[in-house]
């Protein structure tokens, strides 16, 4: 019973899998919000980041080649760091010193 679950993590696919459920869930929620444009917008970054994550995964099971997963990787990154800058601009009220 685990060997095609074995097979699964080694030729790559679970990535495909996991890629798939993870933009399925995002669409899912933004359609569920009174604005549906604008949330998929703000959790666009947080996808992609995340798909890049599971692509470079799947690229480092298959054994794939070490600039494609450094390039994921990197794709990764300044995703992530988009999505930082946007939660914390959302958020520059709150994190500003009040010295009353």
């Amino acid at each position: 019973m685990t060997a095609w679950f074995a097979t699964l993590f080694t030729s790559g696919w679970i990535s495909v899998f996991a890629i798939s459920i993870l933009w399925t869930i995002t669409v899912m929620a933004a359609a569920r919000t009174p604005a549906p444009a604008a949330t998929l917008r703000a959790l666009l970054p947080n996808a992609v980041s995340g798909t890049a994550l599971l692509a470079a995964f799947g690229v480092a099971m298959r054994q794939g080649p070490i600039v494609l997963l450094a390039g994921l990787l990197g794709v990764s990154l300044i995703a992530f760091l988009l999505d930082l800058r946007a939660r914390i601009s959302a958020q520059a009220s709150g994190l500003r010193r009040r010295t009353e």
